[in-house]
């Protein structure tokens, strides 16, 4: 026989239930007093670094791990330096491993500015074999804010926990980041601008006269140039869809690719369709595997 309704508990299953509700309130209350007992440190560095020879082939570079890179331009001939140090720690023993493991190179030359941030877990301008902060015991992040000289060349990377954000600035650049977004603001010059999980947003004040590329692979492109653009226009995205404001012209046939697969012969079209804006001229490339490509003309 089946009998509907909800039967009673015994008063050795009440009590079972209520120290299983008492163990479970504790340890709730355990997590965050043992995010307490991190150690946190944080330093401010500022600076006025020079070049030696300051003008238009001066160039800065900027090669950071974890944290943000904010880059502004002015009219003064220095670069202004703001650095903002985090370090976290296990204990006060990981704490005077991590400053002495982890360290801001700054190098002043005849035409070049380099800061790079020194770790156990990277290489310049190479890979990372970072182990994380389980294995060192502590972790350091550096978030730069800079003003520079409005003709400076920007070479600027991170990789972790930051976005990089250049504004008023003419130089020829190549930036890249990796979990996060890059954002470049009423710009000049030519170059490089790429990331992998995060999206891209560039405005030009004036258009670029030599190539340029603005690639990702999770996230949009955004890029917007001035109505007198002329130049060619590479397009791929594999998941999303490229939009303009410009007219523009088929510039190309598309590429036939020809593979083997199991003994026969494949043909297939290329991955890039390219158009022309005007006349044409120096080839611009969007490239992005999950997200829309938007090339925008300039409104007042």
């Amino acid at each position: 026989m089946i009998v509907s309704g909800r039967l009673g508990k015994g008063p050795c299953e009440s009590r079972q239930e209520e120290d299983v509700m008492k163990v479970l309130l504790c340890l709730l209350l355990l997590v965050p007093a043992a995010h307490c007992m991190q150690k946190q440190e944080r330093e401010e560095i500022k600076r006025t670094l020079k070049f030696q020879e300051p003008g238009p082939s001066a160039r800065l570079l900027v090669d950071n791990v974890y944290g943000s890179i904010i880059v502004v331009g002015y009219d003064g001939p220095d670069v202004q330096l703001v650095a903002v140090r985090t370090t976290k720690a296990d204990s006060d023993r990981k704490m005077e491993e991590a400053r002495e493991d982890v360290t801001l190179d700054i190098n002043e030359q005849r035409d070049r500015i380099e800061v790079v941030v020194e770790a156990p877990w990277r290489s310049r301008w190479g890979g990372m074999h970072d182990r994380g902060y389980r294995y060192y015991g502590y972790t350091v992040s550096y978030d730069f804010e800079l003003k520079v000289p409005r003709t400076t060349g920007l070479y600027l990377r991170t990789v972790n926990d930051g976005d990089i954000e250049v504004t008023d600035v003419e130089g020829e650049f190549e930036v890249g980041n990796v979990n996060g977004d890059v954002t470049m603001t009423n710009v000049a010059g030519s170059g490089k601008v790429g990331t992998v999980n995060g999206s891209l947003e560039v405005s030009f004040r004036k258009n670029p006269s030599n190539n340029c590329s603005f690639r990702t692979v999770n996230g949009k492109v955004d890029v917007t140039f001035q109505e007198s653009l002329s130049a060619d226009l590479v397009l791929r995205t594999f998941n999303g869809k490229a939009y303009t404001d410009f007219d523009f012209a088929p510039a190309d046939r598309p590429k036939l690719r020809k593979e083997e697969k199991r003994g026969r012969k494949l043909f297939r079209l290329g991955d890039d369709y390219t158009v022309r804006v005007g006349e044409g001229g120096p080839q611009l490339a969007f490239d992005t595997l999950n997200g829309n490509i938007n090339i925008k003309k300039y409104s007042k």
